[in-house]
């Protein structure tokens, strides 16, 4: 939904008898903002109340009101300072908005839920709201005074402003129900080709007959955004979600512009391509190829010769410049207002870490690459010298162990860097094994010392010798190789079952007992639980096959799926999802869940520590959080009671799953 500010005017208030959501009669609104004249009008009587249209605002008070009366009185005041309409334009809006008001109901309602970034009934959105009353009695005030400086934009608004907003008597009446109409119920499309419906910008795409490339936009209430007068083409709602749209003209089709989702021109068409990066930034590429990032609105130039950009999973933005023909790019970060965290200077910069907002940076440095660290005011902490520093991927933040994070130094060498960027201890010996989860453990290093592996702690004293390197690497090897499955072991051949051989051997009084332990105990969510899943295998592709020792056992994983994605009560996670595991209450709906946070986390955590948190969080529950499947890629999770878990653990193994209790 597009932010809206809007004024509707009704009979009764929320709270009165005789209040009807279908009565309310919308006056103006006005998108991305909120015009000056819609404060002036709610004015020094306004008060808050609640607005049923948005749920939370049944019984919370979310929106602001006034006597009509006093927003009539208002109107006629400041028509009273302004000076004489000078075009027919202004005559006509000046005469809609005194129609509108005086055939307007009791109440005049200002809705600008959408416009305060914050949850309706907290204590940031109530002082917000409390701040726009005060903002609209200020402006009472000074217009009883005649206060022509603080009434400056409404006195020299032209017909269509941001001071005044859209007024017509098709204005939405209300804002959470703008959606597409059927075209032929609209009477304004009559004899225009519809293009599409735009959901981004709530707008239909239209053209005149004949003229398929000239496009403009309208809403379903009959506000015009883009005027097929302006004769645009190439209009682009793609970046809608942003805040913008794009459009060139007929005199100019390679030049390029930005409008506003009020279809106000922000950025004037220039020759070349244009792409927005974010609500406040767009990429200007010339038809010769030159490229700058811009600010949005007012366009002004942040960073000149800009090649790529694109978005982070850290929320920031890399952008990328070419350097001499002869040297390799570099690369930098900005915030998504343009402001440069990063410079451009390095070969890589990796995503900085939700806490300790560190990232990992390369150069190319002698012919080979080597990585340093940078805060997030782009100081560098650690200069590019490391041959290797400790992550879980090539983009991640570095991992943190005990606030440390391990490197391996230019010559080779081990060690340990503090959150400053310093080394924790003189470099001395090299790594016993090539691979990082190897070499560095959770309180202590694996090392070389004259041939010999080591163990060696975070401040570099060495603990205990195990073998020779040879060996060791050896050791290791082998327990990798049978942790993965790779050693000689033949492989047991999992069965299969179709649909109708599972259906034929249901027992419903079984597979309720089952279903029973991944819904905590629930007989009657069980038996739904067992229903869904069997009038699911009915309708079910008869050739397909799924796994287990026995019909039953293969129905245990459906019924899983059926409590995870019917009825809430189980989720499956990628393996990368790290962010999701805060967000653990929306996957599984449990009570136990609602409450629960990871204030511990740390930069670098991954699913195994996410995993942890829940489970410990779980635990004064009585409840134990399973994965269905160990060893796969994708995490089957759902939780038990802790009495049902050694029952849990028999019926999945049996079904030739590999469950994990935690």
């Amino acid at each position: 939904m597009i932010n809206t500010a809007a004024l509707f005017s009704t009979a009764f208030l929320s709270s009165q008898t005789g209040f009807d959501t279908d009565a309310i009669t919308g006056l103006a609104e006005w998108r991305l903002d909120t015009p000056m004249l819609f404060k002036l009008l709610i004015g020094a009587e306004a008060q808050a109340v609640a607005w049923p249209i948005y749920g939370d605002g049944e019984d919370c008070a979310c929106v602001l009101a006034a006597p009509m009366a006093q927003a009539q009185a208002s109107w006629q005041a400041l028509c009273a300072l302004m000076d004489r309409p000078r075009d027919a334009a202004s005559i006509v809006a000046r005469s809609a908005i005194s129609a509108l008001l005086a055939g307007g109901q009791a109440w005049l309602v200002f809705d600008c839920v959408q416009l305060i970034a914050h949850d309706i009934d907290t204590p940031e959105y109530a002082a917000a709201l409390d701040a726009l009353r005060a903002e609209a009695q200020a402006l009472h005030l000074a217009l009883q005074r005649g206060d022509r400086q603080a009434l400056a934009p409404l006195l020299a608004a032209g017909a269509a402003s941001p001071a005044i907003g859209y007024w017509s008597v098709t204005a939405v009446a209300q804002l959470a129900d703008v959606e597409e109409l059927d075209a032929d119920a609209v009477p304004f499309l009559q004899g225009l080709e519809v293009v599409g419906w735009e959901e981004d910008a709530l707008c239909y795409e239209v053209s005149a007959p004949g003229e398929p490339e000239v496009t403009g936009l309208v809403t379903p209430y009959g506000r015009w955004i883009v005027p097929l007068s302006r004769r645009y083409v190439d209009l682009g709602t793609y970046y809608a979600d942003d805040g913008w749209l794009t459009f060139a003209t007929t005199d100019a089709p390679e030049a390029h512009g930005v409008l506003d989702l009020n279809g106000t021109v922000v950025l004037p068409p220039a020759p070349g391509a244009l792409y927005v990066i974010s609500p406040h930034l767009v990429q200007q590429i010339d038809a010769d190829g030159a490229s700058r990032l811009l600010r949005l609105p007012d366009g002004a130039l942040l960073i000149d010769r800009v090649d790529n950009m694109c978005q982070r999973e850290d929320g920031l933005i890399d952008i990328e410049r070419q350097t001499h023909d002869d040297e390799r790019n570099v690369h930098g970060v900005v915030d998504k207002m343009g402001k440069v965290v990063v410079p451009p200077a390095y070969s890589s910069v990796q995503d900085f870490g939700t806490k300790k907002k560190i990232a990992i940076v390369s150069q190319r440095i002698d012919g080979r690459f080597l990585f340093g660290l940078v805060n997030s005011q782009g100081e560098l902490l650690a200069p590019c010298q490391y041959e290797a520093i400790d992550c879980a991927t090539t983009s991640s933040p570095p991992k943190l162990r005990k606030n440390l994070i391990f490197a391996i130094d230019a010559q080779g060498l081990a060690c340990m860097l503090t959150l400053d960027g310093k080394q924790a201890f003189t470099p001395l010996y090299s790594p016993a094994h090539h691979l990082r989860g190897v070499a560095v453990q959770s309180d202590f290093l694996y090392v070389v010392k004259d041939g010999m592996a080591w163990s060696m702690d975070f401040t570099g004293q060495l603990l205990e010798q195990f073998d020779t390197v040879d060996n060791f690497k050896a050791a290791i090897t082998a327990q990798l190789s049978e942790a993965m499955g790779l050693g000689k072991k033949k492989s047991v051949k999992r069965r299969s079952f179709t649909p109708a051989q599972i259906l034929a051997k249901a027992d419903r009084a079984q597979l309720r007992a089952m279903a029973a332990l991944l819904l905590q105990g629930d007989a009657d969510l069980a038996a739904r639980c067992v229903d869904i899943t069997l009038e699911e295998l009915a309708e079910d592709d008869p050739e397909e096959e799924y796994e287990g020792d026995s019909p039953e056992a293969a129905c245990f994983f459906l019924l899983w799926s059926t409590a995870s994605h019917t009825l809430g009560h189980g989720t499956t996670l990628d393996w990368k999802a790290v962010d999701e595991v805060p967000r653990i209450a929306q996957h599984i709906e449990l009570p136990a869940l609602r409450d629960f946070s990871w204030p511990e986390r740390e930069d670098g955590d991954a699913m195994a520590e996410g995993l942890a948190a829940i489970a410990a969080h779980l635990a004064p529950h009585q409840l134990r959080l399973v994965n269905m499947h160990g060893g796969e890629d994708t995490y089957y999770l759902g939780v038990v009671r802790a009495q049902d878990a050694a029952a849990f653990n028999k019926v999945a193994l049996q079904a030739a799953l590999r469950p994990v209790v935690y």
